[in-house]
């Protein structure tokens, strides 16, 4: 989505495709279920695992409680063939989904203090909150949209003249990104032959 790269010390990855299975997925689970933060040390050989909550209670744990491990070698190659040293992982949450990851990389081994973790997840939280802000004026946006075709259609096919009931049905169509479509009026006596509208490429569908 958008990267900043200090000096051109790393090599550029905006625009690279990392598939989500690059992320085994019992570590994918525990970013959603836990909000859990990751630091990797490339030259200790270590990774720092900080959940926010328990993936088990779901309940808050302490912030800064950062448990090390030994890091698995395939993370230590997939940093390493980056040339990436020190790794922070903050997931990105959004409507109880993992929405993505906010990923701070280092050419040379580097401590993350207990500060800068605080710094980066509140980040991490100023992005969620804005990616809802930004998914809700989408929807209200796509709704008004709409509502304001519907009106128009109804409009149109109140007024019964051939001329609009063309123009609603090319604008239902539109609004429903269609190949094409028909509107068919049975005649009102036996005698009579019905009313029939094409629009698109309904006219290859056979009659």
């Amino acid at each position: 989505m958008a990267e900043s790269v200090n000096c051109d010390r790393l090599p550029s990855l905006l625009g690279q495709h990392f598939p989500a299975e690059d992320i085994p997925f019992a570590d994918r689970k525990l970013f959603l279920k836990a909000r859990q933060r990751s630091i990797v040390d490339v030259e200790a050989q270590q990774i720092g695992l900080s959940p926010l909550d328990s993936s088990e209670t779901t309940e808050a744990l302490d912030e800064n409680d950062i448990r090390f491990r030994v890091v698995d070698s395939c993370h230590v190659e997939y940093l390493t063939s980056m040339g990436v040293q020190s790794s922070l992982v903050v997931p990105i949450l959004h409507r109880d989904q993992l929405w993505g990851l906010l990923v701070s990389h280092h050419s040379s081994p580097r401590e993350v203090s207990e500060r800068e973790l605080q710094v980066v997840q509140l980040v991490a939280d100023q992005l969620s909150i804005a990616i809802a802000q930004n998914t809700l004026l989408e929807q209200t946006h796509a709704q008004a949209d709409q509502e304001a075709t519907i009106n128009c259609m109804a409009k149109l096919l109140h007024s019964m003249t051939e001329m609009q009931l063309q123009q609603a049905l090319e604008l239902t169509v539109s609004a429903l990104q269609a190949a094409g479509g028909r509107i068919y009026i049975a005649p009102q006596n036996p005698d009579e032959a019905a009313q029939v509208f094409n629009y698109g490429e309904w006219g290859r569908w056979g009659r």
